[in-house]
């Protein structure tokens, strides 16, 4: 009976419906959005991805798991899909997904249009009016960039650090060459300052008779 139910659900119903169509933020600030299910879902894992197309969108994250920048929560009849730290980049189409075994994932979608100035407030935007959101998104983008230019140097330095080292070996193994040179060098030349001796004549005097 339970797989009828199951059956019929993936069949006859949208078991994923986004709250909004529609969704706009400002840089810096978060967005988030409501996906309803039914409960007979509760148990399946969700996810969120990005893309035009549902069959070729690409999976930002999956239930139970989060990113640094996207967090879901699964309450057992609705994910909440909550985006911090905007960026302009961030303006698209996006799916939040049921992965089910006996039919097409069930899907649907928004669109979010991220803006830079305080005209694209709209539903789905949660304000923070203190501001310190904001300030965490720019510390968080300013330690990026620190590790960023920290990488850069430390593979500068290991750069240096190879080419230091293939000069040392390179100038070792011209020393070597020249000093075993000079004494091929040297060896010829007490082999050629020899004098040549020629063999002695011994003469005879011839006895008168």
């Amino acid at each position: 009976m339970e797989i009828f139910i199951l059956l019929s659900l993936a069949l006859f119903s949208d078991a994923m419906v986004m709250d909004e169509k529609v969704k706009s933020g400002i840089e810096l600030d978060t967005v988030s959005a409501n996906c309803n299910y039914d409960a007979h879902y509760k148990d399946h894992t969700k996810y969120w991805c990005r893309g035009y197309f549902r069959n070729s969108c690409n999976i930002v994250a999956l239930t139970p798991n989060s990113t640094n920048r996207v967090v879901l929560k699964d309450t057992g009849s609705q994910l909440i899909i909550t985006v911090s730290c905007l960026v302009k980049e961030d303006t698209g189409w996006y799916w939040c997904g049921i992965q089910r075994d006996f039919a097409r994932d069930d899907m649907d979608f928004t669109q979010l249009i991220v803006t830079d100035n305080g005209d694209g407030r709209a539903t789905g935007f949660l304000p923070d009016p203190s501001g310190n959101r904001n300030l965490s998104c720019r510390t968080s983008k300013a330690i990026q960039k620190a590790e960023g230019s920290r990488m850069s140097i430390l593979i500068i330095c290991i750069l240096i650090t190879g080419l230091w080292i293939i000069f040392i070996v390179s100038h070792l193994s011209r020393g070597r060459r020249s000093r075993r040179n000079r004494g091929v060098t040297g060896k010829s030349i007490t082999r050629s300052s020899q004098p040549s001796q020629a063999p002695s004549v011994v003469s005879i005097p011839l006895a008168t008779i």
